[in-house]
């Protein structure tokens, strides 16, 4: 039988994401995903964006995949096409698959904490990840 939970304090930090792949001062962790639980069409993270003003995910898209964000604690602002969205706890942002967007915590002493969901695919791959110039 396939594993079906797991929970944040089980699941490893992503340390492959680094600053040259957009993924500055983060600490991911995939929640649900093709290979942690065998989701076909969903992947849910969790990020924490640590303080001092430069944690970022950098400008970025995926086609094949639609985002949410949702902020769980902290303050961030969020760059969805052309709108900067300051975003707060439990304020809910939805980015449409090809969008350029990015994620950063301008706070000098918050940490910022969200769950995000890719929509349509099981996987950073699938959802066709690539930076935006």
């Amino acid at each position: 039988m396939a594993k079906r939970i797991t929970s944040i304090s089980e699941t490893p930090t992503d340390t492959s994401l680094t600053p040259s792949k957009g993924w500055v001062e983060m600490d991911l962790k995939w929640l649900v995903s093709e290979s942690n639980l065998g989701s076909k069409y969903t992947t849910v993270g969790r990020t924490l964006f640590a303080p001092g003003g430069s944690a970022k995910h950098a400008l970025h898209k995926h086609d094949n995949a639609e985002e949410i964000i949702l902020v769980l604690n902290g303050h961030g602002h969020s760059i969805v096409g052309e709108e900067t969205l300051p975003m707060g706890p439990g304020d809910v942002c939805y980015i449409p698959p090809g969008v350029p967007h990015s994620f950063t915590n301008h706070s000098d002493n918050e940490v910022c904490e969200i769950i995000f969901v890719y929509g349509g695919a099981s996987s950073l791959e699938k959802a066709g990840y690539e930076l935006s110039p």
